[in-house]
């Protein structure tokens, strides 16, 4: 099975400061502000696939990522979307508006990091394991379009996650200049991360961050830990992973806890079947 891939934040973004955010321009309204973003953001993986051949088409999206932005920057999902007419699947790449803060060269940053993932996806090469251990053929793509390592990240970190902590080179940032200050123009406005805001009607769930050494530390495809509670017990359940197996012949195994076996499809990019509990089959 092909693990969802996400980029990770080594180190925890400081609390937003206080400010006020001005208005935007009297040409764009705030109903339009997250559909210019997003706009761009096609716009700028259009442009990476011109220049690299074997970077997929993908549905792009921005939307919030909740309190798991605390260590999801984006994300790449193979084979996610269905045409409505037809039965052609398309990946998903999804950018996280709580990002945004970070600026225009870094947010092109994580859209480069997940084209690495589309490319090597449509290349057949696995790239990252579901622990989100970015191994040497991640790297080799990431150099190629234009990523290198950043220089804070720590030895432990790598360790963990190889090749995960990745960032806009010089040489693609001049490169693709013309399309970091367009991305820079559409930002309007930032999102507030849930971490840091007033629970709202609704809300719940926890937060996870990152340090360069905390090797522990990290968000995974299958979405463990997505809603914490702060007690004990819940976090030793999460841990109790089983094994959950497709229809494939012979099937694929994943382990996954009961949880999120529970509440989300895991499907299986082969047979296109839903991964189920191996006792249950």
């Amino acid at each position: 099975m092909t693990a969802e891939a996400v980029a990770l934040i080594p180190e925890p973004a400081p609390a937003p400061s206080l400010e006020v955010v001005p208005d935007p321009p009297a040409e764009v309204t705030v109903a339009e502000i997250a559909a210019g973003v997003t706009s761009t953001l096609v716009e700028a993986w259009n442009a990476i696939r011109a220049r690299h051949k074997d970077v997929p088409e993908a549905v792009i999206s921005m939307a919030t990522g909740g309190r798991a932005s605390a260590v999801e920057l984006a994300h790449f999902a193979p084979r996610r979307w269905r045409l409505r007419a037809g039965d052609d699947v398309h990946h998903e790449v999804f950018v996280t508006a709580e990002s945004l803060a970070d600026g225009a060269a870094k947010v092109f940053g994580y859209l480069l990091h997940e084209a690495t993932h589309a490319a090597n996806e449509a290349r057949g090469v696995n790239d990252c394991s579901a622990s989100q251990y970015h191994n040497k053929e991640f790297r080799k793509m990431a150099e190629a379009l234009g990523l290198v390592q950043r220089a804070d990240v720590g030895e432990k970190w790598k360790k963990k996650y190889g090749f995960a902590g990745t960032e806009l080179g010089e040489e693609a940032a001049k490169t693709y200049a013309k399309e970091i200050a367009a991305l820079d123009k559409a930002m309007h406005a930032t999102r507030t991360p849930d971490i840091f805001a007033t629970r709202s009607r609704g809300g719940g769930g926890g937060s996870k961050g990152g340090t360069t050494d905390d090797a522990d530390t990290g968000a995974d495809a299958g979405g463990d830990d997505e809603a914490p509670t702060g007690k004990k017990e819940k976090e030793k359940e999460d841990r109790n992973y089983v094994k959950a197996i497709c229809k494939c012949e012979p099937p694929a195994v994943i382990r996954v806890s009961p949880k999120t076996l529970e509440r989300r499809n895991i499907m299986c990019g082969d047979c296109k079947e839903n991964f189920a509990s191996e006792e249950s089959g």
